[in-house]
């Protein structure tokens, strides 16, 4: 029974979930937001908000344990050094990232936009008490975050199981396998928490005074980040076309198969089938290509920093914290570093919104608001944008890295 769940495409059970979410609320069944009880006595919250929490409550904890277990992982299978080949691929990932973190930047500057409730409308922390946190304590609490320490945590576990591995032979095989069974049982749990979540935040959001026109309100940030990763891709094709020698025709045959397999299954690493036939394509050799846009299926995330930035971004703006230039940089290059950490399996980057957030000096709860409304749209059209992004940077590094290490091979220790 479960395995024929399992086998219903995400987006479909996503619908689904939105449907009776405003079916419900078109037959004014009302009760769904009302707290469980046995006459005075409350015995849980919400059914609507219970659905939510689903999602929500155990998904940090399993994101950081999936982090450590990941990170170290690669690290603990990884063979030799960062060769020539590499180091050019890579030039180019952390190139097109940034070009993602101008890209988002000057887009939130040129559009002001009032895409969430605030906290006054919710009845939440008022944000009159909002105040100005340091830089250096901003940059302190980036480091310092339960997701960075999630990160360190990983490399030294991946450090600690490659020293092992002279005693113990294998040990980094068989942990690669625990993490990939982590991530199967992890896309498991979101097949079924995602839906959950999308009926309930919607439910929650219907149900409040004025909730419709909030809902609508939601969506007038879509032009912006759709357009605004519009921008970024066209610009990668511009450069890779100049440096593969390949015109705009010959660009668009070879990336819009990958794209629709990636805005299809909102999956980085549902979409390396497709990856690989790219990379071949624009001429990289397919099997010499595999450990990089392998490896960029993890770390790089040029879509996932532009939609963490955003979402940041136009939260702190509702929360009511100035957000001056430097806060909108600093916000990107830690959008930057968190979105390498997030799992390549559809919408499990949004929960590291709350951990953008609450660095800001916004509060858990308003966070919490944040993620949970942005879910309702974030399966259907956001994170199909962003891993699309994604996925065309890792092809395009790849060939470019490679085209560039050819043209002018120089030797480098490993």
């Amino acid at each position: 029974m479960l395995n024929k769940y399992y086998e219903i495409p995400l987006l479909l059970l996503v619908i689904i979930g939105a449907v009776l979410a405003f079916a419900f609320w078109g037959l004014g069944l009302s009760g769904l937001v009302e707290p469980v009880r046995m006459g005075d006595i409350y015995l849980s919250k919400s059914i609507a908000g219970l659905a939510k929490d689903a999602l929500f409550v155990p998904l940090k904890p399993v994101m950081y344990a999936l982090i450590i277990l990941s990170i170290a992982a690669s690290i603990a299978v990884s063979r030799g050094g960062m060769g020539a080949k590499f180091i050019r691929v890579l030039g180019f990932f952390i190139g097109f990232s940034l070009i993602g973190v101008v890209v988002a930047v000057t887009a939130h500057s040129l559009f002001p936009l009032d895409v969430f409730d605030t906290p006054d409308a919710l009845g939440l922390t008022s944000s009159a008490t909002v105040e100005a946190i340091p830089f250096m304590q901003k940059i302190y609490g980036v480091f310092t975050s339960p997701l960075m320490i999630s990160i360190y945590a990983g490399i030294l576990l991946g450090r600690a199981l490659k020293r092992l591995e002279a005693k113990h032979p294998g040990i980094g095989q068989q942990a690669d396998i625990v993490s990939d069974m982590f991530i199967k049982g992890f896309i498991k749990f979101l097949w079924i928490t995602i839906p959950l979540a999308v009926f309930g935040s919607l439910t929650l959001a219907l149900n409040r005074p004025g909730g419709w026109e909030s809902l609508k309100q939601l969506f007038s940030i879509v032009p912006v980040y759709v357009g605004s990763m519009l921008v970024v891709w066209l610009l990668m094709v511009l450069i890779s076309s100049r440096i593969l020698g390949h015109g705009f025709g010959f660009m668009r045959r070879a990336l819009v198969p990958q794209a629709v397999v990636a805005l299809a299954t909102s999956s980085s690493m549902a979409t390396l089938p497709a990856t690989r036939i790219a990379c071949d394509q624009l001429g990289a050799n397919a099997d010499e290509a595999t450990p990089f846009y392998t490896v960029g299926a993890t770390i790089n995330m040029v879509g996932t920093l532009m939609g963490l930035t955003f979402i940041t971004l136009y939260g702190m703006d509702a929360y009511g914290v100035e957000v001056a230039l430097v806060d909108r940089i600093i916000v990107a290059f830690q959008s930057m570093v968190y979105a390498t950490s997030a799992a390549g399996v559809p919408s499990a980057s949004i929960v590291l919104v709350q951990e953008l957030l609450t660095s800001q000096g916004v509060t858990s709860e308003f966070a919490t608001y944040v993620t949970g409304i942005i879910i309702t749209i974030d399966t259907l059209i956001l994170d199909r944008m962003r891993t699309m992004l994604n996925t065309q940077s890792d092809s395009m590094s790849t060939a470019n890295g490679l085209k560039l290490y050819y043209k002018t091979p120089k030797t480098m220790v490993d």
